[in-house]
């Protein structure tokens, strides 16, 4: 992708075109109204300007006439439908910043659906596991990752991991402690999941740090990454729901969804490829906002700032930070550690990112991470994006155009320029001129300048819902469903179909989406008189040894197959 850079102002029109771009603090949260010019109204009697402001906005603007933004872009979905953010002819830049994140987040936070169809493809690998034959062993599906922490996108996978206990005494088994042992049950593994038709094809990486298999549910279609007696991962998921639960509620989630689409989008997401993965996403955010001074001192209310705080964390770790010799750290309220004191400093690649694992001190998060380069920047591109698209529209409402020729391809990334064929048969670039709404109200997308949803997840999220009302899954397992949607969410009304009747609640004001999945009822039975736990605690069966026949074939087909 490529990343524009916006020229700086000329020094004649430097004093004009200063964006005075400030923050929400929460020491003084009243907002400031313009002084108003002198207007006289039909009766002769003077009003202010924040007063006709607030009588235009009573009257409102009919925001299905709006279907692009006021520089020419497409409306971004999670803007579809609604009018310019903020208040006022003239509102604060912040404040629309800060309006635009919750709208995103909403918009891409799963439905109740979403997270229910999860939850049974959890739930069908269990009941795959309990019917499963296994020798000396009782193995039980644990879910950690974004699943567990509520910070997953649509196309996130589901992260399992397999613990294989013992079942007289319920402790780890020790015949699965080995990397070997561990690396020949993925293969039998492998083979039960697609000969009960939970998928059609497993990709079980043998050689990784941490040996998975890759496949994809088949009813669903979500993708699964499995593991075994990987119980790392689940001290991660508290450690990750304990910050966006307790310690930062309101602002943290947000930025972790905004930076995982931003390197979701961009492939930079997956580890084992080089990318950054949601644990340690979470943990530079958290970083981010325990070393903010203002908010140290309490200075600052990061609810209010939401997208101010995402410019400042492109611009901390695609600009300023010292990869070289710093170290992130979390615990007792975060620091920054010296990597050589803390054994993370590695002399071949020393531009690695260093993150101390607050579950272990001695495991370096991102050691993994070895497109981190890349991924600095594409952090330090996006912040000059941003600010690009800010500097745009303040120059076009305060002029009418972006006066800085080098805005005009970022306000629109569709096409910038369009070839015409010139003299003697040669063609040209013509830039196109913009096409720039002076409605006042017409929407205003700072995001879309580094954020957008592709078509492929769209088509997830139907094929999701529409799976979900067709009961597919529920009669695979055997549940009849009588689901009470409690206040379904309403952020993509084209993934909405034939629904059932919901259950009003009385409530001025619109609630997330992470508090509909929360408030979600549904009422499953089953529909064979059996018992539906995803934990088998039974200890009535007599399961037998695997042969070294068995662990022998296994072998040979591991080696058979790297």
């Amino acid at each position: 992708m490529a990343i524009g850079v916006a020229e700086p102002p000329q020094a004649a029109s430097l004093a004009d075109d200063f964006i005075k771009f400030e923050d929400s603090s929460s020491e003084s949260d009243d907002e400031s109204v313009a002084e108003a010019p002198n207007t006289s109204s039909a009766a002769g009697t003077k009003r202010s300007l924040a007063e006709a402001d607030e009588v235009e906005e009573q009257q409102g603007t009919d925001p299905t006439k709006f279907q692009r933004c006021y520089n020419g872009q497409p409306v971004p979905p999670w803007l579809a439908g609604q009018q310019r953010l903020g208040k006022g002819k003239t509102p604060e830049i912040h404040t629309m910043l800060n309006e635009e994140v919750t709208k995103f987040v909403n918009y891409i936070s799963p439905t109740p659906e979403e997270h229910q169809m999860r939850s049974w493809v959890i739930e069908r690998m269990q009941n795959i596991l309990d019917e499963w034959d296994l020798p000396g062993a009782r193995p039980v599906a644990h879910c950690f990752g974004s699943f567990e922490t509520k910070l997953y996108l649509p196309t996130s996978d589901i992260d399992l991991t397999i613990m294989i206990y013992n079942p007289t005494d319920n402790r780890v088994s020790s015949l699965y402690e080995s990397r070997d042992s561990i690396r020949a049950f993925l293969y039998k593994l492998a083979r039960q999941l697609k000969n009960k038709g939970f998928c059609d094809s497993c990709e079980v990486i043998a050689g990784a740090r941490v040996p998975i298999i890759k496949t994809q549910e088949k009813i669903s279609g979500i993708a699964v990454d499995i593991s075994i007696n990987a119980d790392s991962g689940m001290k991660s998921a508290q450690v990750q729901k304990s910050f966006v639960d307790k310690v930062y509620p309101n602002a943290l989630r947000s930025l972790v969804l905004s930076i995982k689409q931003f390197l979701y989008q961009r492939s930079m997401n997956e580890v084992y490829t080089g990318g950054m993965g949601s644990y340690a996403i979470t943990l530079l955010a958290v970083s981010l906002l325990q070393m903010h001074p203002r908010i140290r001192s309490g200075g600052l209310d990061p609810s209010k700032n939401l997208g101010v705080l995402l410019i400042e964390f492109f611009e901390l770790y695609g600009k300023r930070f010292n990869y070289d010799n710093v170290c992130v750290s979390v615990l007792d309220n975060g620091c920054y550690l010296d990597k050589r004191q803390k054994s993370f400093y590695n002399f071949t690649q020393t531009y690695l990112l260093s993150i101390e694992d607050p579950c272990d001190t001695s495991n370096d998060v991102t050691k993994g991470t070895y497109g981190i380069n890349r991924i600095k920047q594409t952090f330090g591109g996006a912040y000059d994006m941003l600010n690009n698209a800010i500097f745009a529209y303040h120059q076009t409402r305060k002029h009418g155009k972006p006066i800085n020729n080098s805005l005009v391809a970022q306000a629109t990334p569709e096409r910038s320029s369009k070839r015409i064929r010139g003299k003697h048969g040669k063609s040209k670039d013509v830039p196109i001129t913009l096409q720039i709404n002076d409605d006042p109200w017409a929407p205003v997308s700072f995001l879309s300048s580094i954020l957008h949803v592709d078509s492929q997840t769209i088509s997830m999220r139907r094929r999701l819902v529409d799976t979900f009302y067709k009961g597919t899954m529920q009669e695979c397992l055997g549940v009849e469903y009588k689901p009470q949607l409690v206040k379904a969410l309403d952020s993509i009304p084209d993934l909405s179909r034939s629904k059932p009747n919901k259950v009003e609640v009385d409530s001025e004001q619109p609630s997330s989406a992470q508090e509909q999945i929360n408030r979600l009822q549904f009422d499953f039975t089953k529909a064979e008189a059996k018992e539906s736990a995803t934990v088998v605690e039974s200890e009535d069966e007599n399961p037998v040894f695997i042969s070294d026949d068995e662990d022998n074939q296994s072998s040979d087909e591991e080696e058979g197959a790297l």
